[in-house]
């Protein structure tokens, strides 16, 4: 019975479909009996394809990993051969290659037909490698990708050499004019060290699109260039930086004593017919003297009280160098923070040198000429109005003669009563000297000026006048808008001016032309004369600014810009290397400003900071600038190479230059005793330059 009752239903049931199309319709539509065997047919695709996919993909990315390590294997290759024999043609370097390649290749048969490696030679400093090719697929094939490019190009570049901006800091103080212990002449055996060093870089040829190399002479002072390449953005032309004119008084057109309004350096060459500017400079105030901040623009409160901050050991591990920013002095007490930060510190000075005071020989600095005595425009003079330089009656003639900037300007030429209008002027001026210096009349900011100058105010007869003489620069003239009766007078000495005489040869900027480095003829090098004293840091800083983007020169490439064959800033790498000879000296003399001059100007106005006032401090506080300079531009990913030359090992440079280098090992630190030994350090900071390396 069960089995008629079931198919009498089910025949029931398709009748009754069968006589209504809708109910059928509908009925098809819940069918879901067949829905597995389209979703097994659709997911079977699917999965096909991924693993089909990744299998074709592991596979091409094995044939392509080794492809590229046989590339770069491939390029070195060829790079060192290249380095190693001069002789070879491209074409003999490109079959190298090729071999080299096929050799360490090992899926040269999954390659299809037609693929090429191609050594490119066109720029020896830059050797590029391309493949182009195809490798077939396996699984992939079904579904139409028969194919898949295995395109890929590496570039082996020199490091350094490949494109490199380098700026060689190098000393030539009078001590660069000796023997070393092997009797070579040291400043020869530099020439020579430089020399062997372009030779690798430039790898014979006159010009390169791949390196830049700047060279900074240092001594007492640095010379950044004469005033026609400099504009207002760079030197303080207007005149308004703290320290140009801070050794002078101003005095307007009608003999006014106008101490408030400052004097201008440019304008001082300006009013001497004989003298242009050389091109050395003053140090910027502390601590801008120890930055890379740009000239003409402001520089934040941040970055001044951020160079005042010392590192912690977990972010200055060298002890040596922490020590330098724990020794920091505080801000001369002349300055602010924002002060120093203003864009009128930004600017550089230019060096003026005052005449500085003489008498015309040992009779006539306490008698005959100075016993006369008169009257000017109603002012009554005497003699001894015209006080001698350190005057104590004891050795009079031995202390001024310690003046070094002496009979630029005989004195006389305009203290002695014999001379007529440059005398006429002057006396006024003493006479304003003399009645503020003993109270007897109010003149703020001339005494301010005085005692900035070590002037002693109420001290009886005025017995410092020969401090007031350094200052004084003749009378304002607004229609030349130049100083008249005093630097315009007829000069006593040629050797001696404004310009400090032993101011180095110019930097030479970055260039790409080897000639400009040692040229026959048109090298710096072969310019370069050793003499002076030895201020370190003054060439470090201006070696960091060389390689900065950055005003004053701004020949490295910086942050968005494009340079030789389209490359940009992350394609160069920056270097520095610093040679010296000797320690930092800062002469003591025996004068009322208790030294020679530097960049720092001289030790009683503490331009180094604040109570850095003796010639020991200052080259103590020399070193220190040195490691925090080399510490800031090691911040800035620049590579920092250092050479102490003809030192004692162990001395107290040896081991700054340790602690200023990159590493305080070869390559990037060396003690070289003597001239060959030197030619070997630059020697080895080329070749590290350029150490082959893969650069994409």
């Amino acid at each position: 019975m069960f089995i008629p009752v079931q198919t009498s239903c089910v025949s029931r049931d398709k009748r009754t479909n069968a006589s209504n199309p809708k109910r059928r319709l509908a009925d098809f539509a819940r069918d879901r009996s067949g829905n597995i065997a389209i979703l097994f047919v659709f997911m079977s695709t699917v999965l096909f394809l991924f693993v089909g996919g990744a299998v074709d993909y592991s596979r091409w990315n094995a044939v392509r990993a080794d492809m590229i390590e046989s590339m770069d294997a491939a390029s070195l290759a060829v790079a060192q051969l290249a380095a190693a024999d001069d002789t070879l043609t491209p074409t003999q370097l490109e079959a190298y290659g090729d071999a080299f390649f096929r050799e360490n290749f090992g899926y040269e048969d999954q390659l299809l037909t037609g693929w090429n490696i191609d050594f490119n030679l066109a720029d020896q400093a830059i050797i590029s490698t391309c493949i182009t090719g195809k490798i077939s697929t396996f699984l992939l094939g079904v579904t139409g990708i028969t194919e898949l490019d295995i395109d890929k190009c590496v570039e082996i570049i020199p490091q350094g050499s490949g494109r490199i901006e380098l700026a060689l800091v190098l000393d030539v103080t009078g001590s660069m004019s000796w023997n070393d212990s092997n009797g070579q002449n040291k400043l020869n055996s530099l020439r020579t060290a430089v020399t062997a060093l372009l030779d690798v870089l430039f790898e014979g040829n006159a010009t390169s699109d791949n390196v830049r190399v700047g060279v900074v002479p240092f001594n007492q002072h640095v010379n950044a260039g004469a005033s026609t390449g400099w504009t207002n953005s760079w030197g303080d032309l207007n005149g308004v930086a703290a320290y140009n004119g801070a050794r002078f008084f101003h005095v307007d057109e009608n003999g006014v004593v106008d101490a408030a309004r400052k004097v201008n350096h440019y304008d001082l060459f300006d009013s001497d017919p004989d003298r242009s500017w050389d091109g050395c400079l003053e140090a910027r105030p502390y601590p801008l003297d120890e930055l890379d901040t740009e000239p003409g623009m402001a520089t934040t409160t941040a970055i001044i009280n951020a160079a005042m901050q010392t590192p912690s050991s977990a972010d200055e591990p060298d002890s040596t160098m922490r020590n330098a920013f724990n020794s920091m002095p505080s801000i001369n007490t002349e300055f602010t923070v924002s002060g120093l930060a203003s864009i009128n510190n930004s600017r550089w000075v230019p060096v003026f040198l005052a005449d500085e005071p003489d008498c015309n020989n040992s009779d006539d600095c306490d008698n005959g000429d100075y016993d006369e005595s008169g009257t000017v425009n109603g002012v009554n003079w005497s003699g001894f109005w015209f006080d001698d330089p350190d005057d104590d009656n004891v050795l009079t003639w031995v202390r001024e003669s310690s003046y070094s900037n002496r009979y630029y300007i005989d004195d006389r030429d305009f203290t002695n009563h014999t001379q007529g209008t440059p005398f006429n002027k002057y006396v006024p001026i003493v006479s304003h000297f003399r009645e503020v210096n003993q109270g007897n009349i109010t003149d703020t900011p001339f005494l301010d000026w005085m005692t900035k100058q070590g002037v002693q105010p109420l001290t009886g007869y005025g017995t410092q006048e020969y401090i007031m003489r350094t200052g004084y620069v003749g009378w304002w003239d607004p229609v030349t808008e130049t100083y008249n009766h005093r630097y315009d007078l007829p000069k006593d000495s040629a050797s001696k001016g404004p310009n400090y005489s032993a101011c180095p040869e110019t930097i030479v900027p970055l260039t790409d032309t080897r000639a400009d480095i040692d040229g026959n003829g048109t090298g710096i090098m072969e310019r370069l004369v050793a003499t002076g004293a030895t201020n370190i840091p003054a060439g470090v800083v201006w070696g960091w600014r060389v390689v900065s983007p950055d005003a004053p020169f701004t020949e490295a490439i910086g942050p968005g810009e494009t340079g030789p064959n389209s490359t940009v800033f992350d394609d160069w790498q920056k270097a520095v290397v610093i040679m010296t000879d000797g320690e930092n000296v800062f002469s003591g003399r025996s004068t009322h400003w208790g030294s020679s001059i530097s960049a720092f100007g001289y030790e009683i106005e503490e331009r180094m900071g604040d109570n850095i006032d003796q010639t020991s401090e200052m080259e103590n506080e020399a070193d220190n600038k040195i490691l925090r300079i080399c510490r800031r531009m090691k911040q800035d990913d620049i590579l920092v190479y250092t050479i102490v030359f003809d030192v004692n090992a162990g001395s107290t440079i040896e081991n700054i230059f340790k602690s200023c280098a990159t590493e305080p090992t070869a390559p990037y630190f060396f003690n070289a005793p003597d001239g060959d030994q030197l030619a070997d350090a630059f020697g080895d900071i080329a070749d590290d330059l350029v150490k082959l390396h893969i650069s994409k």
